[in-house]
């Protein structure tokens, strides 16, 4: 374990007994005190632009409800586009001028200087929470709340590095309620204590240990056949990884009394890559849905409409997971992955129409049970090849499906030489 997270620990559980020993009053206070003192030790200058951050959106927050509903849209621009400049700034500048310095270099022009920017911690998910609280606030479906309650919210330590990305009207209705003298039960803290119990085991017994299988992925090495051990390998590493620092998260939120969304729910065994979406990072499918795809008209226009908006929220959905060319292809992997599943379900839905004895195989246990298995294994393979193109340049993701393939080849022939 390392120093860092020893010392998240420590912060944990002063700012758990500070918050049940203060008056109900106060408990505000606390979480925004300890959420500070957590950024400030991370990144002590981007707590002052996290304070901003959080200021201006709060106030334009509190202007839109003011004001009638034709007049929150300049508003809502306003805080949501200060909020994407600041994302696109720390985590995309230097992307962006890589790509510019392409171009220049195709012409013979001169290169701009690459910056060197640390993006603050969990800038991403305090961006898309500053985002959805907007979005409530233009709708007027959500109370709006104090400055201390938003800056409670915004900076929440459990939730700011790896989510989930909370939901504002129900973090405001946990946040009001303890305030307000609800305390947790014993069956909170005991599920509390589970979930961070089940996350540190996932993360620091599971996924590190998966992890040091996935070491020829990481470095590309093309030369071994451990290559295809290492591709799968990664596949259980990420999900126990993202996974555990979840659960943690979630345990840690119920001991001072709040519900965070749930992330996973055993994606990996699902049949298909739609159902895979619902269950793995759930508060980013959910946020790239409500704001993203259905703004583009969702599944409400034509075929190729939805085609098209499915790409586009998916490729941003890589975006936002990196600055880099292979994060967004691995988003147009699983978008076009969506697009097919699309395709595949509307011509078997017009097959077994045309072939009732079809239609009935379908509807039986074996057919249900030779279905399932049919789409789990698409859909395992599917996601598994993904995440090469998630850590690799997509040049040497190629590489690495090429070397899997024919390691998967040879071995397939000498079991068949080996058979006959």
């Amino acid at each position: 374990m390392s120093l860092g997270t020893l010392l998240s620990f420590v912060l944990t559980a002063s700012a758990l007994l500070a918050y049940w020993t203060v008056p109900a009053r106060l408990r505000p206070v606390v979480l925004v005190v300890a959420s500070y003192a957590f950024y400030m030790w991370a990144f002590p200058a981007h707590a002052v632009l996290l304070l901003a951050l959080t200021a201006l959106t709060w106030f334009a927050g509190h202007v839109m409800r003011t004001r009638q509903a034709d007049a929150r849209l300049p508003l809502l621009g306003l805080g949501a586009g200060a909020a994407l400049v600041v994302l696109a700034f720390f985590k995309y500048a230097a992307f962006a001028t890589g790509v510019a310095n392409s171009l220049l270099d195709r012409v013979g022009a001169a290169a701009l200087p690459v910056p060197a920017i640390a993006a603050p911690l969990g800038i991403s998910f305090v961006t898309f929470g500053l985002i959805h609280y907007l979005f409530e606030m233009y709708r007027g479906d959500a109370e709006e709340c104090s400055p201390l309650e938003f800056a409670a919210y915004v900076s929440f330590f459990p939730t700011v590095v790896s989510g989930p990305i909370k939901r504002y009207p129900e973090f405001l209705e946990d946040m009001r309620a303890t305030r307000d003298g609800r305390r947790v039960t014993r069956e909170d803290v005991a599920y509390g204590l589970w979930r961070i119990l089940l996350g540190a085991f996932r993360k620091f017994v599971v996924a590190d240990t998966v992890g040091v299988l996935a070491a020829p992925l990481m470095a590309a090495d093309t030369s071994t056949p451990l290559i295809v051990l290492a591709v799968y390998a990664y596949t259980f590493k990420i999900y126990f990884d993202f996974a555990g620092y979840c659960d943690m998260a979630i345990g840690i939120a119920r001991l001072f009394g709040f519900r965070i969304i749930e992330n996973f729910n055993a994606p990996y065994l699902r049949r298909n890559i739609s159902q895979f979406w619902r269950t793995w990072h759930y508060s980013l499918t959910r946020f790239i849905t409500e704001y993203v795809y259905i703004p583009l008209g969702g599944s409400r226009v034509a075929w190729w409409r939805i085609a098209l908006n499915t790409i586009i929220a998916m490729g941003l959905s890589g975006l936002w997971h990196g600055a880099a060319a292979h994060f967004i292809a691995w988003g147009l992997w699983h978008g076009a992955g969506l697009v097919v599943l699309r395709w595949w379900r509307t011509w078997t839905a017009h097959l077994k129409h045309r072939v009732p004895a079809l239609h009935r195989f379908a509807e039986s246990r074996p057919g249900a049970a030779a279905s399932y298995a049919f789409g789990w294994t698409i859909t395992f393979n599917f996601v598994a090849a993904g995440w090469v193109l998630f850590v690799l340049p997509v040049g040497q993701s190629f590489d690495v499906y090429r070397a899997c393939v024919g390691y998967v080849l040879d071995a397939a022939r000498t079991l068949a030489a080996a058979v006959l």
